[in-house]
């Protein structure tokens, strides 16, 4: 029986994402026989096996590849898009949690009924791989800003639209927020937050600087948090304008204004006027019915209270 020796030509250079994101890396090499001689142009059966530790004994994932080498004896792969094979751990290859150690390839080739192991070693990375190892990458649960349109929003994201999406799909998103921005079907869905229109403020909490903190409701009509809470929502609203008109020193000038002076304002405008008493139809019952304020001549109004503001996509984590 022959026995191989396979030459690393190129091990893929991989970045460690925090969650696998299920592309896979490349792989390249050339295979020659004990005598050194390139297997050109040949069938060449693989088992790839990533292992959690040098002394592990079970690996996380196993998948197998038919390759044909090209003349020079080199052929390509895609770990993470063989085959699976029943021995793997997990279930898929995204499922293998580059962040959490540093795995060990092994290579195998099938001699005859048996596979024979040619290479086993650490995966390397590229000096970037290293940098990104050891960076701080968003977990789920994470809501971001995107400044592109919904049919972009990038792969491992989810519009804020307040959808209703299935808690083992996104099982870890439904570890992070739970039922705070709603409780779905009650059993197997969750809903998204939806900040759609919406600006965000931080939980108030025992800071004191929401007054409003406990009045707060949900944000929709299939539950979540109410209260101080992450989740809660709250109305739009402006701060109360409380004091007093003193028409006490306005002079006697006209009819108008000298019934100010000498009639009696009760009812609604006490407090306001002072504790004096109006009767109907007089000056300043007239005045009072005549006057009218119309912000709009000194600042810009709309239909809501904002401050500048630009449109953006509120895109979470899953």
């Amino acid at each position: 029986m022959k026995r191989f020796i396979l030459l690393l030509a190129c091990l893929a250079v991989m970045t460690a994402y925090a969650q696998n994101s299920g592309l896979g890396f490349n792989y390249q090499a050339v295979v020659r026989n004990a005598n050194g001689v390139l297997l050109a142009d040949s069938t060449v059966n693989l088992r790839v096996s990533l292992y959690p530790g040098q002394q592990a004994s079970t690996p996380t994932w196993v998948e197998t590849h038919a390759v044909h080498t090209d003349f020079s004896g080199c052929f390509g792969i895609t770990v993470g898009k063989g085959e699976r094979d029943n021995s793997s751990v997990v279930e898929n290859y995204s499922d293998v949690n580059f962040s959490a150690i540093y795995y060990w390839l092994k290579i195998e080739i099938l001699e005859g009924n048996a596979y024979r192991e040619i290479s086993y070693s650490q995966l390397p990375s590229s000096p970037y791989s290293d940098v990104a190892h050891n960076a701080i990458f968003s977990p789920a649960g994470v809501v971001s800003p995107f400044a592109g349109p919904v049919e972009n929003i990038p792969a491992g994201w989810l519009l804020c639209d307040g959808s209703e999406v299935s808690r083992t799909e996104y099982a870890n998103l439904y570890d992070a927020i739970g039922v705070c921005w709603g409780v779905g079907d009650g059993s197997t869905t969750f809903n998204l937050p939806d900040l759609r229109g919406l600006f965000l403020r931080g939980v108030s909490g025992d800071s004191g600087n929401d007054a409003d903190a406990d009045s707060r409701i949900v944000l929709h009509d299939n539950g979540g948090n109410t209260g101080n809470n992450v989740g809660s929502y709250q109305d739009d609203a402006i701060r109360n304008i409380t004091g007093g008109i003193d028409a006490s020193n306005l002079p006697a000038t006209s009819e108008t204004f000298g019934e100010i002076q000498s009639a009696n304002i009760t009812g609604a405008f006490e407090g306001i006027f002072g504790n004096q008493a109006c009767t109907p139809d007089s000056g300043i019952d007239r005045m009072l019915k005549g006057f009218s304020f119309d912000a709009s001549r000194i600042v810009p109004v709309g239909s809501d209270n904002r401050p500048k503001n630009a449109y953006v996509n509120y895109i979470i984590k899953y």
